[in-house]
């Protein structure tokens, strides 16, 4: 399972970058061309769209990671069962809200029908579309670290000295 999460993390952080390599070049291409005086009608809506992706797909390795939403001075004092019971709760709470907000962005997506209004060839769904996946994807990583972890926790209760037999 932590192959699993480490691949997820890792797709995920690729293609965030794969992605965040048009924002970087639309904008030094837009800034070279604003010295010649033109320049994109269309750089601003592409680079906010862009950077939206990215942020939701480096939410998929963020969940996998589980690299968000702890509040780490509150569990370190946490010991046994309470300490498993936050990292329950702070995984349900997390994939509740991505599915609420997966469902959200489907309507949306499902519901748009506007042009781009510097891109008339393109209509906001297309926007759109990517961003409920992402979020069912993202639930779906963290309810697989929530399983990960679950299990983990419960070999370290059970074994609480180190594999190695020497104390740490």
């Amino acid at each position: 399972m932590q192959k699993i999460l480490e691949t997820i993390d890792r797709i995920s952080t690729t293609l965030a970058v794969i992605t965040f390599v048009p924002i970087c070049l639309i904008m030094l291409v837009n800034i070279i061309l604003r010295q010649f005086g033109s320049g994109f009608t269309w750089f601003m809506e592409a680079v906010q769209y862009l950077n939206i992706w990215v942020v939701m797909i480096a939410t998929v390795g963020i969940c996998a990671s589980n690299e968000h939403l702890r509040v780490d001075a509150v569990e370190a004092k946490l010991k046994g069962n309470v300490k498993r019971i936050l990292r329950l709760v702070v995984a349900i709470c997390t994939i509740v809200f991505l599915s609420v907000l997966g469902y959200s962005l489907f309507l949306l997506a499902a519901r748009s029908r506007q042009f781009i209004s510097t891109m008339p060839s393109l209509r906001m769904s297309y926007v759109f579309w990517p961003l409920p996946i992402l979020c069912f994807m993202s639930a779906l990583s963290c309810l697989l670290h929530a399983i990960w972890d679950f299990i983990k926790s419960g070999k370290e209760e059970n074994n609480p000295m180190p594999e190695n037999g020497s104390e740490t």
